[in-house]
This record gives structure tokens, C-alpha cells and sequence, in this order.
């Protein structure tokens, strides 16, 4: 058995880890587990000195190594193979001193060393997925409540704009109330000034002709009873007109002031033919 350095014996021990985790059926009959037996003890044996120690660095980084690349093997069929070995191993061969090679705490080492990184391996993956996982929850989590903000922020923009809408809505009754207040304001004050223009037009007609009957003829006192009655009634149904118009009334009786009209303004033209024709001596 050739004695390896101790540089060949890292890359040997690393190599047979990586054989160890290809395959469950490595190590199935007792035939295929010796030369792996014999290749561990090239590695450890030392017959005159101190056994081989493995290093620990070198078992994690290839076990990291397998982890990471599945092509490379499994570190669940490595570790049921390194069961394998640790409890088939039975020091059977002899060194060139004729004593027995054995390296059965060697190899529960490197049975404790390798199960002990495959579990923190394995823990590390299991909180590295359970954080992943909180992760996606978080983020969903997140999503959700950004949809939710947005939403809100929808909704509080649709009320801000229905709050909009109705005070303009509000403002609009508002103007058009006022509007129809003013209306009915003009209004009054025009019905207000109508009757008193007619009452005092007619107080001023009936008081001067009755002060100056005596001074003039019928016929002069009748033609200016008719004009000034002609031209008041005109005026007041003016006025009236024009409320109308205010308050957005169209209906107007234009009959009323046809027929008020040809009757006085009949009276003037009757007035005027009696006079021409003396059909009424003054009294």
C-alpha cells in the first residue's frame, strides 16, 4: 500500500464522499464495500505514527459542494452510504509490520463529522425556505396592501369628486335661488310701483279735470281724458310686460290691450269727429 501525502489524502477523502453520495446501490453487497474499506485506510493508517485526522473544513466544502449541484450526488444517499460504512467496517487487513490496520474511530469521526454537516446543511436550507417563504407571504402581504391603499385612495378620490359635484350642484341651486329671489323682487317692487303709477296718475287725471272742467270745452277735456288714459294703460302694460320677461313668463293676453287700445284710441277719433261736426253743443 503506497503512503499518500497528506495533500493527496484530502483529495482522496473528498473523492470518495462524492463516490459515497452517487448512488444507493454503491455499497449493496459486502463485495463492493471493501475496496472502499481499503481506500479509507490509505488514507488514515499511519503504522508509524499518528492516524490521518480528516479536516473538517474539507468535509463541509464538499458536502456544500454536493448540496449545491445535484448532478454531483445526494447528501441523503451519503449519509445512509457512511452508515453503511461505519457499521460494516471490521479491521480484517494487516500493515507491513504484520499488525492489524485499524481505523474504526477514524471512520465513526468521519461518520459523526459528515451526519453533523448534512444536518446543518439541511437545517440551513429548511430556515432558508421557511424565510423564503415568509418572504413571499411578506410580499404578498405588501401587494395587498398596496391594492388596498390604492383602492382607498380610488374610493377617496371618487368621494372627493362626488363632494365636488354636489357642492357645485349646491352652489347652482344656490345662484339660481338667488336669482329667483331677485326675480320675485323685481317683481314686487314693479307691481308696488305699477299700482302706485296708476293711482297716482289716475289721482292727478281725476283731480285736474275736475279742477279745469269749467275752463274747457267737452270735447278738449274728453280727447285728453282718452290720450292720457291711452298712454298710462300703455305704460303700466309695459311695465307688466317686463316683470314677465324677468321671471321668464311668456304667456301674455295681447287681446286685453288690442281691444283697451282701439277703444280709447276709437275714443280720440270719435272726440275728434264731434268736434268737426258739432255733434254736442257745450253746455
Amino acid at each position: 500500500m503506497r503512503i499518500l501525502n497528506e495533500q493527496e489524502k484530502r483529495d482522496s477523502l473528498n473523492e470518495i464522499l462524492i463516490e459515497l453520495s452517487k448512488s444507493q446501490d454503491i455499497l449493496k453487497e459486502p463485495k463492493d464495500r471493501v475496496p472502499f474499506f481499503v481506500r479509507l485506510e490509505s488514507i488514515y493508517y499511519n503504522y508509524n505514527k499518528e492516524n490521518f485526522r480528516h479536516y473538517y473544513s474539507d468535509i463541509f466544502s464538499t458536502l456544500s459542494l454536493i448540496d449545491g449541484d445535484s448532478s454531483l450526488g445526494s447528501l441523503d444517499v451519503l449519509a445512509q452510504n457512511i452508515q453503511t460504512i461505519k457499521d460494516g467496517y471490521v479491521p480484517k487487513n494487516n500493515d507491513e509490520n504484520g499488525e492489524i490496520i485499524d481505523i474504526s474511530k477514524e471512520i465513526v469521526k468521519l461518520y459523526d463529522h459528515t451526519n453533523l454537516d448534512i444536518a446543518r446543511i439541511n437545517y440551513t436550507k429548511t430556515m432558508t425556505n421557511e424565510t423564503m417563504s415568509e418572504l413571499a407571504k411578506n410580499r404578498l402581504l405588501v401587494t395587498n396592501l398596496e391594492n388596498n391603499v390604492r383602492e382607498s385612495e380610488d374610493s377617496l378620490k371618487e368621494l372627493s369628486n362626488q363632494a365636488i359635484e354636489d357642492l357645485k350642484q349646491l352652489s347652482r341651486k344656490v345662484q339660481d335661488r338667488q336669482e329667483d329671489m331677485q326675480k320675485e323682487y323685481i317683481t314686487i317692487l314693479g307691481i308696488f310701483a305699477a299700482i302706485v303709477l296708476a293711482f297716482t296718475g289716475g289721482i292727478v287725471f281725476s283731480s285736474s279735470v275736475l279742477e279745469n272742467i269749467d275752463k274747457s270745452s267737452i270735447y278738449r277735456i274728453t280727447l285728453i281724458a282718452f290720450i292720457i288714459g291711452l298712454v298710462f294703460f300703455d305704460l303700466i302694460w309695459l311695465l307688466i310686460d317686463f316683470i314677465r320677461d324677468i321671471n321668464g313668463k311668456v304667456i301674455r293676453k295681447k287681446w286685453i290691450l288690442i281691444f283697451v287700445n282701439l277703444i280709447l284710441i276709437g275714443g280720440i277719433v270719435g272726440v275728434c269727429l264731434s268736434f268737426k261736426f258739432a255733434w254736442f253743443l257745450p253746455i
